[in-house]
């Protein structure tokens, strides 16, 4: 049995142990003990769930490591890998750092031949009448 089964083991039994002592004090009507048990349950329920927690996280972390032990010969491999992903990422960020160059696209002549020129509206009598 390892150290954390043996603090899962102990909390298992305390909050055991304290959760019963607070429904046999409530029973004999000692309310005051009862509370008192019942928030410490609180405290000791939480440590249980941390206790677990942690023998949960640590029966995984020992799966991933048995279940790595043949692809250990690939870490430079995907070492290598990595460190080049992150070298071209850079390059690319360095690429979008540089000030913007303004390029306009090739206008046609015959557009900016009719910009200069103002047209005379055909109706340009009628807006007289309405002005005087």
């Amino acid at each position: 049995m390892s150290r954390l089964e043996l603090r899962v083991a102990i909390a298992a039994v305390l909050a055991g142990t304290v959760v019963l002592g607070a429904v046999v004090c409530a029973a004999y009507g000692l309310t005051i003990v009862a509370s008192a048990m019942s928030i410490y349950a609180l405290g000791v329920g939480a440590w249980l769930y941390h206790c677990i927690e942690r023998l949960v996280v640590a029966n995984r972390i020992s799966t991933v490591r048995t279940a790595a032990k043949p692809l250990q010969p690939l870490l430079p491999v995907m070492a290598a890998l990595m460190g080049l992903t992150q070298g071209v990422v850079r390059s690319l960020s360095d690429v979008t750092d540089l000030p913007a160059r303004r390029r306009e696209l090739p206008v046609l002549r015959w557009v900016e031949s009719t910009r200069g020129r103002s047209r005379v509206p055909a109706s340009d009598d009628a807006d007289d009448e309405m002005d005087g």
